[in-house]
């Protein structure tokens, strides 16, 4: 589902094929999941006076996200120690686009409504969320974190917590989502969803 905050700068098609410049001013487009509004993804567009976008950075979000799977499956391929269970090197995640979801839409949520917990204001738990996006799973955990600045500072206190360690190691999860969002008082939410689909 595409949406923009101002039709009268930039109008926008549901398939999210055609962003058109309807006038100068700026203007966010919103790019959501249709099952679940609270995942999404803004991009901020500038139209100057003569109707050309201007470029703008892209979204930190994606790029975190992309570094701290880049992390997690490097952690993965080394044994290591978590607490006091020695875990063997197990295979990479893939990412999967309905935990992307559940973590991205959770770690938004906690950021805007500025709390920290694994259950939802609403009161669902991480399994819950990661069903409501249309995950059919066999196996699921969730890592949460605020306050780190990096994707670099969050994996190492994961991997420096034997509970968040093991989540990260476990062979039984093959697939992953990673969501981080700015807001709330730790100023930074991260949130590491994981999977085995049935």
């Amino acid at each position: 589902m595409w949406t923009t905050t101002n039709a009268g700068v930039v109008s926008v098609t549901q398939g999210g094929g055609t962003i058109t410049a309807t006038g100068a001013g700026s203007a966010t487009v919103r790019a959501a999941l249709t099952a679940s509004p609270s995942a999404f993804l803004d991009f901020p567009v500038t139209v100057n006076a003569v109707g050309a976008p201007t470029p703008t950075p892209p979204p930190t979000t994606s790029a975190y996200a992309q570094r701290v799977l880049q992390l997690t499956n490097a952690a993965r391929s080394t044994a290591r120690t978590c607490g006091s269970v020695s875990l063997p090197a197990v295979p990479a995640l893939s990412i999967s686009a309905q935990l992307t979801a559940s973590a991205q839409g959770h770690a938004s949520d906690m950021a805007a409504l500025n709390y920290f917990s694994h259950t939802s204001q609403d009161g669902r738990t991480f399994d819950q969320r990661v069903s409501n996006a249309s995950y059919l799973w066999s196996s699921v955990g969730e890592n949460i974190a605020a306050g780190q600045p990096t994707p670099e500072a969050v994996v190492s206190g994961w991997l420096a917590s034997p509970g968040h360690c093991t989540n990260l190691m476990n062979a039984r999860f093959t697939q992953i989502g990673v969501g981080y969002a700015q807001g709330g008082s730790y100023g930074s939410y991260w949130v590491q969803d994981f999977g085995r689909p049935r």
